[in-house]
């Protein structure tokens, strides 16, 4: 068995990197063996694919978001993106995801500024 290895994820470009980048943010933090890396690299590969459906599919102006499979698809691929960050992620990486919500089906997906608005 491989030993694990610090990683960190860069959800806006799909990077998986081995030191933290020094923009905004450092990264949402995760420890994972060489192939459960590749495993991650293959959703963040499937996701861009999903991505470029949804594009295509924005310039077709009588479909609707909601009754669109294509960006079903690309919700779906990042939620096992997530999924798998949050399985191989430290504790901060996980609250992090628990904060956003992205993995509770039967949370609203609200913002936290807005929720708050009286």
């Amino acid at each position: 068995m491989e030993a694990k290895r610090s990683y960190y994820v860069d959800m806006r470009s799909g990077d998986i990197l081995e030191e933290p980048s020094f923009e905004e943010s450092a990264g949402l933090h995760i420890l994972a063996t060489p192939e459960e890396r590749t495993e991650l690299q293959k959703l963040f590969d499937d996701n861009y694919d999903d991505d470029v459906s949804t594009f295509i599919r924005s310039h077709i102006p009588f479909r609707q978001y909601h009754n669109d499979p294509e960006d079903a698809q690309y919700d779906r691929s990042m939620q096992k993106i997530y999924a798998m960050i949050y399985k191989l992620g430290d504790a901060e990486t996980r609250q992090h995801i628990e904060k956003i919500g992205v993995l509770d089906e039967h949370k609203p997906h609200v913002r936290d500024d807005i929720e708050n608005l009286k």
